[in-house]
């Protein structure tokens, strides 16, 4: 417990020294692109990412991602396993400055974790649902029934947010998930909620975030009559409005991702009145779709002017086992998004996804073959991705 509150304290007290703030171009209004991104430091100019020598000039305003759903995660009810999620926390840290090396600014973490996959265990069998109860469901949320804020995730969520803030990385915060919206007690809390993480991060000075509502709101899982995806206009609007209620110095960007499906009739990836009428940014997913298609519905949505900001997959399942086959489609999926406009993100399904979800690095080999044992090949293929993505960023090869 002391070094918990150690570890608090030293959170805290970095969030003194200026911090790396995002916007989109569309929040900068006249004089900025408004399907880039902008980076600044403390005070100083606002200057699209990766610009400046050494990257090459079509990255420039991109936002390149990977998923790391469980970052902060834990289980309140897990019996069947020994789980520390602070060290878990610590070993998605040191694994940031690879990230980084390989041009990705950005991580995905969720507040209400993701889908652990249990049953692909020999002796954990319960499912995604909070409903279920223990020994049946999960309990994976940062909130409280009524919606307040349970200090230990966010002390992780600070700590990550600040070693983010160390290396100019952005957190993508996703403040809700299906089949967990059942810890809180009700729409009334879910606003609670949505107004309590909101001022959380403005009390914390956490300026390099993007608040990502919900995860897929538009997926039909959510409960209370699908509350947040029918309300999805008015939570971004109430976390905007607590920038100003609060007298911020600083606003972040605001949207929800939406699944990516496309329903008959319709020739672009779906975006909601609320999200279209409200966010700062598209963020949609791209799972189970061709590079192809992707590719033609991310030109299709960056040439729309009535879709706001920059457009972000930054979830892509193209398949959950780290085969060639799939790697082959993963790096088209990068390309696709990447030629059309928009930026990607990489979602490792098998390396940290699901369960124990420990393996937060990549290899030392980018060399995939289908042979390799599956934890040395997951490894390998995470590695190839990342090498992929910092073909796309850098003039020259400055990893290894």
């Amino acid at each position: 417990m002391l070094l918990h509150k150690l570890t608090l304290l030293t959170c805290l007290l970095a969030g003194t020294a200026e911090a790396v703030e995002i916007a989109t171009g569309t929040m900068l209004g006249q004089g900025y692109e408004p399907r880039s991104f902008y980076l600044r430091e403390g005070k100083g100019a606002w200057k699209k990412t990766y610009s400046g020598p050494g990257f090459r000039p079509g990255a420039a305003g991109r936002l390149m991602n990977v998923r790391v759903a469980q970052a902060v995660v834990h289980d309140e009810w897990l019996t069947e396993e020994a789980f520390d999620p602070e060290k878990n926390t610590e070993r998605v840290i040191a694994a940031l400055d690879d990230y980084k090396k390989h041009g990705i600014l950005s991580i995905s973490v969720s507040l209400q974790g993701a889908n652990a996959a249990y049953e692909r265990t020999a002796h954990i069998k319960r499912t995604r649902p909070y409903k279920l109860g223990p020994g049946n469901g999960m309990s994976m949320s940062a909130y409280e029934s009524d919606g307040s804020l349970k200090p230990r995730w966010m002390a992780r969520t600070l700590q990550l947010a600040r070693e983010l803030d160390k290396r100019g990385m952005v957190l993508n915060l996703v403040y809700f998930y299906a089949y967990q919206d059942e810890a809180l007690s009700g729409p009334e809390a879910i606003d609670k909620a949505t107004v309590a993480t909101t001022d959380w991060l403005i009390a914390n000075n956490v300026r390099n975030c993007i608040i990502e509502i919900a995860n897929e709101y538009n997926g039909g899982d959510f409960d209370y009559n699908r509350y947040i995806e029918r309300a999805m206009g008015h939570l971004i609007q109430l976390a905007k409005s607590r920038f100003v209620e609060k007298k911020a110095e600083f606003r972040l960007p605001v949207s929800a991702s939406s699944n990516g499906e496309v329903k008959p009739g319709e020739q672009i990836m779906k975006v909601a009145d609320g999200v279209r009428d409200y966010a700062d940014l598209v963020l949609t997913h791209g799972n189970h779709l061709s590079p192809e298609v992707k590719r033609k519905r991310v030109k299709e949505l960056a040439s729309n002017r009535g879709v706001p900001g920059p457009i972000v997959i930054n979830e892509d399942d193209i398949g959950r086992e780290t085969t060639l086959a799939h790697l082959k489609l993963e790096l088209g999926s990068c390309d696709a998004i990447w030629e059309s406009g928009g930026s990607w993100g990489y979602m490792p399904w098998v390396q940290f996804q699901i369960w124990p979800f420990v393996d937060y690095r990549p290899g030392s080999s980018a060399v995939v073959t289908d042979e390799m044992p599956v934890p040395e090949r997951n490894r390998a293929y995470f590695k190839a991705v990342l090498e992929h993505v910092a073909q796309k960023i850098y003039q020259k090869k400055i990893y290894k």
